[in-house]
């Protein structure tokens, strides 16, 4: 069996280009042995795959084994796959969004059959034959083979074609009438200005290689360099719904160029990154979440709902999320899974009830209801008046450049002492929380969770004096350390977490007294910054080190 490759992508109908009327379309035209009586049948197939007959107006789902006819044409859906099997034992494997069709499976009285790839992907194994010929067809190039393994690429929107032989001879043509010949190993581009220049082997995987890496940091990741990340992030921000840019002053007097924004990487995903270039140093954050379910039109209507939800279960609710810090050298990496909706108020849990929580339909903060206790006079503090809602995950793993500095798993256990407390934020989600809160019941039923922390908070002292320590290090100022260890204290890690102007100021803590509304307390953030310096024991005295702003949170709805 010989191995051929084809891609190719749709551009739609229509259109001018040099003037040339291009289709993003190429046309596959392969002859095989023993074509008298040939076949071509669906061997296997996942998701939706149609097909609609030739001159017909009707598409019908098909099932394994059934024949196609000529001129009939296959589709398939967003996220299926389809094999074909021709009856001389040949195979076609076709990708998702794929338009197929076999013009015709016999001969076609000039030595060639037809296929046809509208657009898409396809793969196809040919048996080799010395008697019959394949043809394929570009809007740029023409290639003629027998019994050949190769590979064609088509690019949307300009037509033109990159060619691979892999084995064998081929002869390749374009639009213009120009003939070449291919050897083993050799390589061709073509487009509207007609034949490029033949590569050998060694220069083309050269190349292969290069836009392999390229394509594997297309999107902002860990372990990438400084170049990899700017570059990922300048494809990644076209695509952007939220941005923002701006230079502004640290707490350490430094000038940071901060830039930030937001992107859907599939339907039910979202993906925040914050980028950071100083003159010596470059950091970066990233957060993607996958939702239960494809995101709205308008993203706030879902990333306002990740903070919980007054009276009835949520529409939209994070499943599991990365979340990543770096300096491109060490890395801080929160992965949770298994995100399901709890109504907190009303889990038979003591102490996991919300009385205080952002409307979205008021625009502000509301008393979510008074504590009480239940019917049965138990679970005091339980609020039994409103439910609220929230995702409740089923694992949680922090680790610093790969040592693991704490974890959640599903299971029966004792309250997570670090889930709650007034080390943690509002919703006890945060470093030193362990990334969520425990629930669940004193029977060990319902949500209950188990942490394994391999560091706990260190609480005690005066934190304006000691490092290790959490609390307020700078009275009157937002200025507070979360410190952790282990037993020992071979394993630690460090918050310092700052609030800052853009001069680098620290924002007392009278700034934000006396707020009378949810629009006031928008209103203030958007006059200050975020900054975070992580110090940790895989980091060798290193740090590092984030500053964030609240615009692009607050206008996504992540900041309610």
């Amino acid at each position: 069996m010989r191995s051929l490759a084809l891609c190719a992508e749709h551009a739609g109908r229509g259109g001018a280009f040099a003037g040339l009327r291009l289709f993003l379309v190429f046309s596959f035209l392969i002859l095989f042995a023993s074509f008298a009586a040939a076949e071509v049948s669906v061997q296997s197939l996942d998701g939706t795959v149609r097909t609609k007959k030739k001159e017909a107006a009707v598409w019908n789902r098909v099932a394994e084994r059934y024949i196609l006819t000529d001129g009939e044409e296959v589709q398939t859906g967003d996220r299926a796959t389809v094999v074909l099997d021709f009856k001389d034992g040949s195979r076609v494997e076709l990708g998702p969004k794929t338009s197929f069709t076999v013009e015709s499976s016999g001969d076609s009285g000039d030595g060639f059959a037809n296929m046809k790839v509208g657009w898409g992907r396809m793969k196809a194994w040919v048996r080799k034959s010395m008697s019959r010929r394949f043809r394929v067809r570009t809007p740029t190039a023409v290639c003629s083979v027998r019994g050949t393994e190769f590979q064609v690429q088509v690019e949307r929107g300009s037509g033109a074609t990159q060619i691979d032989l892999m084995t064998g001879l081929l002869g390749v043509g374009d639009n213009k009438g120009n003939e070449t010949l291919l050897k083993d190993g050799q390589s061709l581009s073509v487009d509207v200005n007609g034949l490029g220049k033949v590569q050998d082997g060694g220069d083309k995987k050269n190349e292969e290689d290069a836009k392999k890496r390229a394509e594997l940091k297309r999107e902002v990741d860990l372990s990438m360099s400084k170049e990899e990340v700017l570059a990922a992030a300048a494809a990644e921000i076209k695509s952007a719904e939220y941005q923002l840019g701006k230079v502004i002053t640290d707490v350490n007097g430094n000038r940071v160029r901060l830039s930030q924004y937001i992107v859907r990487p599939a339907a039910n995903k979202f993906k925040l990154v914050t980028l950071n270039g100083r003159k010596d140093r470059f950091d970066y954050f990233f957060k993607e979440g996958t939702f239960n379910k494809t995101l709205p039109t308008d993203l706030r209507q879902a990333l306002r709902q990740t903070s919980g939800c007054i009276g009835t279960a949520c529409d939209w609710w994070i499943t599991d999320y990365r979340m990543a810090y770096s300096n491109t050298q060490d890395t801080v990496l929160e992965t949770v899974s298994g995100g399901h909706l709890v109504d907190v108020n009303n889990n038979q849990v003591a102490g996991d009830e919300v009385t205080f929580a952002f409307d979205t339909n008021a625009n502000d903060f509301v008393a979510v209801g008074a504590a009480t206790t239940d019917s049965a006079g138990a679970n005091p503090g339980r609020n039994a008046n409103t439910s609220f809602w929230k995702a409740i995950y089923d694992t949680e793993s922090l680790t610093f450049n790969g040592v693991s500095h704490g974890s959640w798993v599903s299971g029966v256990g004792a309250y997570n002492p670090l889930a709650g407390g007034a080390n943690c934020t509002a919703d006890g989600v945060g470093f030193g929380c362990g990334g969520v809160q425990s629930y669940g019941n004193s029977s060990g039923t319902g949500d209950q969770r188990t942490v394994t922390p391999v560091v706990s908070i260190i609480s005690g002292g005066s934190c304006s004096s000691l490092d290790k320590c959490t609390g307020n290090r700078d009275t009157g100022l937002f200025h507070d350390i979360v410190y952790r260890q282990n037993g020992t204290g071979t394993i630690w890690d460090k918050f310092d977490n700052y609030v800052i102007l853009d001069d680098g100021t620290i924002v007392p803590h009278a700034a934000f007294s006396g707020i009378t509304s949810g629009a006031d307390f928008k209103a203030r953030l958007l006059r200050v910054n975020y900054q975070q310096i992580i110090t940790a024991s895989e980091f060798n005295g290193r740090k590092i080190d984030l500053v964030y702003e609240p615009k692009t949170l607050i206008e996504s709805g992540l900041i309610p």
